[in-house]
């Protein structure tokens, strides 16, 4: 995954338009920027009446972070609003759901809001911004955000990237994660894969069971794109045992001769109506791949 630093990028100057003449930071501020104070226009809403936004992109929320912030609520307040905007009788969050969560954590009855009336369509985007600004969203959760602005707000890949700050290449790469199978796609949620891990596996017939053993054996990113060439390389289709000859004395030595020599599982297929055939050795981990990879390197 990229670190903050790579990700964390200035906001795109497409996104202050739909404020009608507010920028985003004036809705979105950092929960520890403590140098500014909540706005004149603010109020403060019952708790109670205040639900989160279904269309939240963020979905999985630390608990240690939340009581962390809840212990800070305790001891100084909510410095800043949250930001919500009125629905009937009640409030949906705009921005600041990881504030609201620790306010009810330290049982606050009421909390700091500013109210703005904003189309679906803008607090979709607000949402999106607020948590891709402040790194807050896993892989899936940030190319899913993206991939609803494409889908019910027809937004192109350019336009979110002008949008965002992001390169076009950082939108469609985030993106493609989504063709990935779900099991890989959960270890991507839970941290236990980053997004280059991800991107190494996207179109890789076996994807889930290598991911499982990158996870394993906290294999590396480029470990895991070697991994894919390699299989890529020798070819994965089963063997059409129609189409291989059956083997004779000779062949079974010979597999035999090299498992000792190499000290690995070898196998060796003719086919019937010709000469060609091919050889399939077996290694357990990379550690084992090094020294097949050491022993052919010396024998040059």
């Amino acid at each position: 995954m990229s670190s903050k630093n790579e990700r964390k990028k200035g906001l795109g100057r497409g996104l202050s338009s739909f404020l009608e003449g507010n920028t985003l930071e004036d809705l979105i501020v950092s929960d520890n920027d403590s140098s500014k104070k909540i706005s004149n226009t603010g109020t403060h809403v019952p708790i109670d009446l205040i639900d989160a936004n279904l269309n939240q992109p963020r979905k999985n929320f630390s608990k240690d972070d939340l009581e962390e912030l809840a212990n800070s609520i305790r001891e100084t307040g909510i410095i800043q609003p949250i930001v919500v905007r009125k629905k009937g009788e009640r409030f949906e969050i705009v921005a600041g759901e990881r504030r609201w969560r620790s306010a009810q954590i330290a049982n606050i009855h009421e909390i700091p809001a500013v109210v703005k009336e904003l189309t679906d369509e803008e607090v979709v985007k607000i949402a999106i911004i607020e948590n891709v600004q402040r790194v807050d969203l896993n892989p899936v959760e940030e190319a899913s955000s993206f991939n609803k602005l494409i889908s019910d707000y027809k937004y192109t890949q350019e336009k979110i990237s002008n949008a965002l700050g992001k390169s076009r290449s950082y939108i469609a790469n985030s993106l493609r994660l989504l063709s990935l199978p779900e099991k890989v796609l959960s270890l991507l949620r839970e941290g236990k894969l980053t997004s280059g891990h991800g991107r190494a596996l996207i179109g890789y017939e076996e994807a889930v069971s290598l991911a499982f053993r990158a996870v394993k054996e906290n294999l590396s990113v480029r470990q895991i794109e070697s991994l894919v060439k390699i299989a890529t390389k020798i070819g994965e289709k089963p063997i059409n045992k129609s189409a291989i000859r059956e083997k004779d004395f000779d062949t079974i030595n010979l597999e035999q001769d090299l498992k000792m020599v190499l000290d690995m599982k070898t196998e060796i297929f003719h086919e019937k109506d010709n000469e060609n055939g091919k050889i399939v050795i077996y290694y357990k981990n990379l550690l084992e791949l090094d020294s097949f990879c050491s022993k052919i390197m010396k024998a040059q």
